[in-house]
């Protein structure tokens, strides 16, 4: 190239033009069949030996589509579309040995010794990336219209740019989509259950061996694209979904699917088998089913229920027997007896009391469980039945060296309650909220009106409820290790007694997470 020869300058926004050719995916080397195709059809239409789809970089001019010229570009430094890039308008040089920017380019004085070249830029989000251009060995003019249809075509290379785009986002969604899938599949294989992913409109996606073996499917009876209701149908017409007219059950569960997030339910196959079925339903509609084998685990809970119902019927009346021959005892009804084994008469009773205590809930556990218990609702005014139990709780409290206080509403805010159940819940918030309070906190009791709701919270300033334990805390024997048990003993039973009694209540009771001073218990029952 000859010192003498001119370089275009570099545009004001050579930055953001780059910017966009890489967000577009135009850099780098390489010709693309449907810009050669368009190369072609501008050399025909104009009439000239060569047509390119040039695409401008930072150190080269990169020809994506070309006609008449067999090499992939040339240096940015002698490209004519170097300089249409800074034109608005269609450039035009109609005898290039007579255009001083041109007359010792390298392109003109050897091959492939261009004499026209006519170039109409590309813009990209109002970004120059390049031109269509056409070229000739030979001098030529280019009128108004040869400049209109040339600018019309760059414009129709720039819809393909931007379709191509859409499409390689198309290619690399599918691609991330097929690569999701396959992880997903390779889990689904390999998980210890029964797993089936359905889609938004509730047809099958994946599923994995123990899926279909375990609903009963008989080989190849399930397939990709399955709908929901179809392999319902079948599993309720065995009765392993219970007594009615399969279509009724398939269009309760289809209801189900698109009514809530979740479901949870127990199938008994006509072999005695057990299966626990779970659904969750994703924000984006798809839902996960999982089925897994529990026979083993319902007949040992069964047995144990039993065992634990039929152990504590036993011990109950013996304990109460104990536990009143000791009270008298330490109340002297038996005449006065020795400071020493006054202590111990004092000692056996507290545990005699403990032990009546726990078997008094796994009764109560029992018949909640079995749905034995029977309730005595009646309409009463809240803010009392608090006082209440916060007055029967206070030498508890004071015994811990906790505070109790109630903040409730001067008005008057109505339920419909169970009142020995509703003070049990309570007592039980509010004993526990004492054991886990460093000395000298406060426990508080408050009662509010929310909308159509009445709730009661129960707060205290220990260390909280851990993270891990928050998922089970509410079923039975559930007890917590580490530092937020602190050496408290319990029978675990508390909690689950306590949601099972607010449940018949027609209420809710639940940890509020977002509390981080403590502890904070809320109940939720239906206001009148």
């Amino acid at each position: 190239m000859s010192r003498h020869d001119i370089i275009a300058r570099i545009p004001g926004d050579e930055a953001l033009r780059l910017a966009a050719i890489e967000r577009y995916k135009l850099a780098g080397i390489g010709r693309e069949p449907a810009f050669d195709r368009v190369a072609r059809l501008t050399a025909n239409l104009f009439g000239v030996p060569i047509a390119l789809v040039s695409i401008v970089g930072s150190e080269m001019q990169c020809f994506r589509g070309a006609c008449g010229l067999d090499v992939s570009g040339t240096p940015r430094d002698i490209a004519f579309c170097a300089f249409a890039i800074l034109d608005i308008d269609v450039t035009v040089v109609s005898d290039a040995r007579k255009d001083p920017r041109f007359i010792h380019n390298p392109l003109v004085t050897g091959p492939p010794n261009l004499r026209f070249y006519a170039g109409a830029p590309l813009r990209i989000d109002g970004r120059a990336v390049g031109t269509l251009c056409v070229a000739d060995t030979r001098p030529r003019q280019f009128n108004f219209q040869d400049r209109k249809r040339l600018a019309d075509l760059a414009s129709t290379v720039v819809d393909l740019i931007e379709l191509r785009v859409e499409r390689f986002a198309a290619e690399d969604h599918q691609h991330q989509l097929d690569n999701e899938r396959e992880l997903l599949k390779l889990t689904v294989e390999n998980v210890s259950e029964g797993v089936g992913l359905f889609d938004a409109d509730l047809r099958l996606m994946l599923w994995n061996e123990d899926f279909a073996r375990l609903l009963g499917y008989p080989v190849g009876a399930v397939t990709e694209g399955a709908a929901a209701a179809q392999l319902v149908y079948p599993v309720a017409a065995r009765g392993d979904l219970g007594p009615g007219d399969p279509a009724d059950i398939v269009a309760a569960m289809m209801a189900s699917i698109r009514s809530s997030e979740s479901r949870h339910l127990d199938l008994v196959r006509a072999d005695g088998m057990t299966i626990e079925f779970r659904r969750r339903t994703l924000d984006d509609g798809r839902f996960i089913a999982t089925v897994r084998d529990v026979t083993t685990e319902r007949q040992i809970a069964h047995l144990k229920d039993e065992l634990v119902s039929t152990v504590s019927h036993e011990l109950r009346t013996p304990l109460t027997a104990i536990a009143g021959s000791l009270g008298l005892i330490t109340a002297g009804a038996a005449g006065e007896i020795a400071p020493k084994a006054a202590r111990l008469a004092t000692i056996a009773l507290r545990n005699a009391e403990r032990l009546t205590g726990l078997v008094n809930d796994l009764l109560d556990m029992d018949r909640l469980h079995s749905g034995r218990i029977n309730f005595s609702f009646a309409v009463e005014d809240l803010s009392q039945v608090l006082a209440e139990a916060v007055e029967q709780n206070e030498p508890f409290a004071q015994r811990n060296g906790v505070a109790l206080e109630l903040n409730a509403p001067p008005l008057t805010i109505m339920a419909s309650i169970d009142h020995a159940r509703f003070n049990q819940v309570i007592s039980n918030l509010i004993s526990n909220a004492c054991k886990f309070s460093p000395h000298g906190s406060t426990v508080r009791v408050s009662l509010h009106a929310r909308d159509d709701r009445v709730v009661v919270r129960v707060t205290d300033e220990g260390p909280g409820i851990g993270l891990d334990f928050r998922q089970r805390m509410f079923t039975r024997f559930a007890q917590e290790e580490g530092v937020h048990q602190a050496g408290h003993v319990g029978t675990g039973l508390g909690l689950a007694i306590s949601k099972a009694i607010i449940d018949a209540h027609g209420g809710t009771i639940a940890l509020d997470e977002s509390y981080t001073d403590g502890a904070a218990f809320d109940i939720l029952l239906p206001r009148l």
